[in-house]
């Protein structure tokens, strides 16, 4: 069944050794990012400390190319003799999934030795943070995983226990996250940012039109759009027809069902074009994709304009307030179980100080801890065998690979990378596992001294239709412990931008995400700065400021495999997906699945409840 919608915005050796491997992969990092990052980089040669790290971060050049290797270019790889270490559980997968398996599992079995393996250069899967320091202060945002999602409604037990025993309390956030510091305080609204490109005019517009709202007329008269184009865009947000006059209720519900939002806007209300292209991007950084992969009941479902007067069946769903966000997102949920795991990575014992704590990342891979992390290493073979489950990587940089053997294995990476690296799934299973398409999305980081062009156009938050970056906003201004956001527009403020980067040309939502990932892969690092700080230089210069007299840092987060793929309508029935996670989720053996890609779907409390259940059957095992 179809869950309450939600929103989507919505990855070795010895100490010793771990020096030097260190600082060969950071020198590649460093490469990324443009000779003014390439100073501020500097500071960081002498220590391994990803979150300050500028440039290119999330799937960084060299990530993938393991991985890939298997996926695309059909390389084969064979388990080598004897292992190097034993482990009694190695997890795949440094996510917030494979995390809390591993603490689980400790949990359970205290003294069991546990190692982790990530082809990243930070834990946390796509809940990792970006930090910047100017004037002495550090500024912390998220490079992935936002949010907690309609935590009242969403948690589990399994969640909210796992919670208590980190020490969150979600509800603090709402005293945490300032919910008046923009709107109140600065006196910003969200808005609407048109590009010359498309719409023939660069143009702030304050305020976002709402379906049903009156005050939607008097915003879209401000558009810069032909006449003929505002009035139809007011009549859809405040008097649709019923555009299916003559269908009965099932007919109502079948086309619901089976048509897409852009096709019912474009054929059956005949909207004009460039009023059709304003909505073309409005469910992008909702959903993942653009309005011709949604279909009209979703559209009703996330309150797009023209479908009120459908007599369409609606759910009743209590919305939770978008608040629950910790200031570097859900970075501080993993940060809280690696602390939790390694103690002496980092001091403190709270939700609140774990913000701010000082994460020593030598401690990650040392051989008396039960828990060991290795980042930058890919499994590239997952076999059971007589005595458990042997895995293959390879380490960054590394010729050749390494070999260790574990009683048990839980993977919790990307779904399709088990159907590669597993020879022993069945058909069925690994056909399963391939059916999980991730999002491509980018998430950029602008570093700015000042709010003052924001300020000038009176918004704190934008929708960008029919441009490379479908949001722009100011970061969500979260204080907690000792951590404090901008109090003003005075001071130095992180800008957060969204890419969505998937393409409308595809027979269905998975295709469209394909496409859209080659394009991005496509990309330079300078390529994909240039378009982004392109676009927020227009957005300035409309202000009458010059964005580069303040820009003071850039991080872009690439996920070319981003949020799990979700359950389609257009494309996939309830029933169907029901078949496919539930075969996604059967132990192989030893080897046992989590990560959210087994439920297909992309929350950071579904990858916790996945984490439950694939520790249940190992411990059962």
């Amino acid at each position: 069944m179809k869950r309450k919608f939600s929103r989507r915005t919505f990855l070795g050796g010895t100490a010793a050794l771990a020096g030097s491997f260190v600082l060969g992969g950071c020198e590649k990092i460093y490469r990324t990012v443009s000779p003014a990052d390439q100073v501020k980089n500097a500071t960081l040669k002498s220590i391994y400390y990803p979150p300050a790290l500028l440039g290119l971060r999330g799937d960084t050049e060299g990530v993938q190319n393991a991985a890939h290797s298997v996926a695309l270019a059909g390389g084969k790889f064979t388990l080598l003799g004897k292992a190097e270490e034993q482990y009694d559980l190695v997890v795949i997968g440094a996510g917030i999934s494979g995390l809390s398996a591993a603490y689980l599992y400790q949990k359970q079995r205290p003294q069991a030795k546990i190692l982790i393996l990530d082809n990243h250069e930070d834990f946390g899967g796509h809940a990792q943070r970006n930090e910047f320091t100017i004037d002495g202060k550090t500024l912390v945002s998220y490079a992935g995983s936002e949010s907690f999602d309609s935590p009242k409604a969403n948690f589990s037990d399994d969640v909210n226990a796992l919670m208590k025993d980190l020490g969150v309390d979600y509800t603090k956030f709402e005293k945490y996250f300032q919910q008046d510091l923009y709107e109140k305080k600065w006196n910003l609204e969200k808005g609407v940012f048109f590009n010359k490109t498309a719409f023939g005019k660069d143009a702030v517009v304050r305020g976002e039109p709402e379906t049903g709202e009156e005050s939607a007329a008097e915003i879209i008269q401000n558009f810069p759009l032909p006449e003929a184009d505002k009035q139809a865009l007011i009549k859809l947000y405040t008097d649709p027809d019923d555009y299916l006059k003559g269908k009965s209720k099932s007919q109502r519900e079948e086309y619901a069902e089976n048509t897409s939002y852009y096709d019912f806007l474009k054929n059956t209300v005949k909207l004009p074009e460039t009023a059709l292209r304003y909505l073309l991007n409005i469910s992008s950084e909702y959903w993942g994709h653009a309005i011709n992969a949604v279909s009209v009941s979703e559209a009703l479902r996330g309150g797009y304009p023209g479908v009120q007067n459908l007599r369409l069946p609606e759910e009743e769903d209590e919305e939770e307030p978008y608040i629950y966000h910790f200031p570097d997102g859900n970075a501080s949920v993993a940060r809280l179980l690696v602390r939790k795991m390694i103690p002496a990575i980092a001091p403190g014992n709270s939700m609140e100080d774990i913000v701010s704590a000082k994460f020593d990342y030598s401690k990650l891979d040392l051989p008396e801890n039960n828990v060991r992390i290795r980042l930058k290493s890919t499994a590239l073979m997952v076999e059971n065998n007589a005595e458990g489950v042997a895995v293959a990587y390879l380490p960054q940089g590394d010729a050749d690979l390494k070999q260790v053997q574990a009683k048990q294995c839980i993977f919790a990476g990307h779904s399709a990378l088990a159907a590669r690296i597993m020879p022993q799934l069945r058909q069925t299973q690994s056909e399963a596992m391939l059916s999980n398409v991730k999002v491509p999305i980018l998430y950029g980081k602008v570093l700015v001294k000042n709010a003052h062009a924001f300020q000038k156009l009176g918004v704190y938050a934008v929708y960008a239709p029919d441009a490379p970056y479908c949001l722009i906003q100011l970061d969500d201004p979260v204080s907690m412990g000792d951590y404090r956001c901008p109090q003003t527009p005075d001071e130095p403020i992180i800008v957060h931008m969204v890419r969505v980067v998937t393409d409308m040309q595809g027979k269905d939502a998975r295709e469209m995400y394909r496409n859209g990932r080659r394009k991005l892969l496509r990309q330079s690092y300078e390529s994909l700065k240039q378009e982004m700080l392109e676009q927020l230089r227009n957005m300035y210069a409309v202000a009458g400021e010059n964005l580069d007299e303040v820009l003071a840092g850039v991080t872009i987060n690439r996920w070319a495999h981003g949020y799990s793929y979700e359950r389609v309508g257009l494309w996939d029935s309830e029933n169907r997906a029901e078949r496919i996670t539930e075969r996604m989720q059967e132990p192989l053996g030893n080897i046992f699945m989590a990560n959210s890609d087994v439920a297909w779907l992309p929350y950071m409390h579904d990858a916790i409840d996945q984490a439950f259940r694939a520790v249940r059957q190992a411990l059962k095992a």
